[in-house]
């Protein structure tokens, strides 16, 4: 009996929790969403570094095709379950690594200090920091 109440319990707590994510997914995005969700990450990623750099049309026109190579390499290294963790981030890393360089190779020098300031292209990202404190080589900060 009290095996037979268990399972009925659970039964419902599934049903609601189902029914709560068939509401949310009806009611459509956010307010926030609704502004970008016509665009690519790789937008996104334009209009913030401009809107931090102040890029010419010429830089953004040059920056774009970057930034959604480094999103289609990104997706299928995602979708590649064939490394491992520690293989994947290395990639991962590289993937960054290009991209930054290529992208401040269309800078200027003021725009470049402002750049390697920006926290996700920094060296800290490029190093690839490791929890604990350390880097992708494996020296402590």
């Amino acid at each position: 009996m009290c095996n037979r109440l268990l399972t009925i319990a659970g039964l419902l707590v599934l049903l609601v929790a189902w029914c709560g994510a068939q509401a949310r997914a009806q009611a459509g995005p956010s307010g926030e969403q609704m502004g970008q969700a016509h665009l690519s990450r790789a937008d996104v990623e334009l209009q913030r570094l401009d809107r931090k750099l102040k890029l010419t049309d010429d830089q953004k026109g040059q920056i774009k095709p970057f930034l959604e190579d480094r999103e289609q390499k990104l997706q299928g290294l995602r979708s590649d379950r064939s490394l491992s963790g520690r293989d994947r981030h290395s990639k991962r890393m590289s993937i960054f690594e290009d991209n930054n360089r290529k992208i401040r190779e269309v800078l200027n020098d003021d725009q470049k200090t402002k750049f390697d300031k920006m926290p996700q292209y920094g060296r800290a990202q490029v190093q690839g920091h490791r929890p604990g404190g350390g880097t992708a080589t494996g020296t402590p900060q």
